[in-house]
């Protein structure tokens, strides 16, 4: 306990060049889980905490992710910091968790802290009612679930992960397609993904960073545990849910690309990723779960890396504007090397994880249809298309501010993106699974 309160007490005498030092201890505690653990074997059992594969790698994309945060977080106050250590310390028992009800309340409570940060620290006045979207989006589905939550603990008589994957779990149609509902909202699925859109728009950079790369994992690791825990049950709605997630590719992909706002475009981008993703990771095949998986990562790399280059533009020009923010090829040229980089990454090019990824959730949904071949097509073709109109349109074109003193970025900047981008380059050479 006095360990615990010299370390606040540490925390809260920080000044502002000690941002580095936190910013260090994350990566160093990400190396702890660079280490091989067994697909389905929960290991390190003590509590109701534990850690397997997936939850390994998930914590370390957290702390890698918090850990380019606090390098950039110099000019927020004291308050900001701590509520995002306060986030670090839920989410991680979060994924670490055994227990379907701490589950259930540090996934609210890390919901509550972004619903917090984005009232706080957004960028315009519709940020209350960003905020406000995200709460009611959510837990419209996760008040009911706290009572499915008792019902599986009335018939099961437990709700520890490792014995509800044992055991043959069944409820009615309706309940298990609520249950299901309330983590489809979390990544979010189609038809429920405006919340996202809203929150992504308002937020500052360091909320988007943390809501695409991390929070949505929650809601996509909750549903792989669900899906563990009913294997029987899915098969029944499975083409359903498939047919829903191919139309809301089709959709928001046509809907990147007449969108003028830079982070309306990323944010949709990220809904069409984790459709595909929850669409691998549905046809319970290793494949598709290790795909799946690869595609969290590589996402929440990508998605974050491409919200801080739209902060980089905004700090400077005030806009995230398509059509005012042209020409940043010659304003910001060596900055168009990164940009680049993540859209083409974004569309899953050669040589990034986000390749790797979507070649297995492909490969994993033409074994179960083999029809499926023909949408795919256009998927990647779409991924690639508002990829490129992203980029091509920010980088080229007539400069619309010709007499502002725009300045080719920081090398705090330059730092954070590398550290986006090697992760994606180098995971790839390590891939034993």
């Amino acid at each position: 306990m006095n360990e615990i309160l010299m370390f606040l007490i540490l925390i809260l005498s920080m000044n502002i060049l000690n941002f580095l030092i936190l910013s260090n201890l994350m990566f160093l505690m990400s190396l702890l889980f660079l280490m091989n653990m067994s697909w389905i074997k929960w290991i390190f059992i003590f509590s109701n905490l534990s850690i397997n594969n997936y939850s390994n790698y998930l914590i370390l994309l957290m702390f890698w992710i918090f850990g380019m945060i606090f390098l950039n977080l110099n000019k927020y106050k004291m308050n900001c910091l701590i509520m995002n250590l306060l986030l670090i310390l839920m989410m991680m028992i979060n994924f670490m968790s055994m227990d379907l009800l701490i589950f259930y309340f540090m996934y609210e409570f890390s919901l509550l802290l972004i619903f917090f940060m984005i009232m706080e620290w957004g960028y315009t006045e519709d940020r209350v009612l960003s905020s406000f979207y995200l709460m009611f989006y959510t837990l419209i589905f996760s008040l009911p679930m706290l009572y499915l939550i008792f019902k599986i603990l009335d018939l099961e008589g437990s709700m520890i992960f490792f014995f509800l994957e044992l055991m043959n779990l069944e409820l009615d149609k309706f309940n298990y397609i609520y249950l299901l509902m309330s983590f489809l909202v979390k990544i979010p699925m189609y038809l429920f993904h405006g919340w996202l859109v809203k929150a992504h728009v308002e937020a500052s950079f360091f909320s988007s960073m943390i809501l695409a790369s991390i929070m949505l994992k929650l809601g996509s690791y909750g549903m792989l545990r669900l899906i563990f825990m009913f294997k029987f049950m899915l098969k029944n709605m499975l083409f359903f849910l498939m047919l829903i997630n191919i139309f809301g590719l089709f959709i928001l992909s046509i809907l990147c690309l007449i969108q003028f706002d830079m982070k309306l475009i990323i944010a949709l981008s990220s809904v069409v990723h984790m459709g595909i993703m929850m669409m691998g990771m549905l046809m319970e095949k290793k494949m598709g779960i290790l795909g799946g998986l690869l595609m969290m990562i590589s996402h929440g790399l990508v998605s974050s890396g491409l919200f801080y280059l739209v902060n980089t533009i905004y700090m400077q020009t005030n806009s995230r504007l398509i059509f005012i923010n042209k020409g940043m090829i010659c304003l910001m040229p060596s900055m168009s090397m990164m940009w680049f980089m993540m859209c083409v990454y974004n569309s899953g090019a050669p040589i990034s994880l986000n390749m790797v990824s979507e070649i297995f959730l492909l490969m994993s949904l033409i074994y179960w249809c083999k029809y499926l071949f023909l949408f795919l097509i256009f998927y990647c073709l779409f991924s690639f298309i508002y990829s490129i109109y992203l980029f091509s349109f920010i980088q080229y074109g007539k400069i619309f501010y010709l007499k502002l003193n725009i300045y080719n970025s920081l090398l705090m900047n330059y730092l954070t993106l590398i550290l986006h981008l090697l992760p994606l380059n180098l995971m790839i050479f390590n891939l034993f699974f």
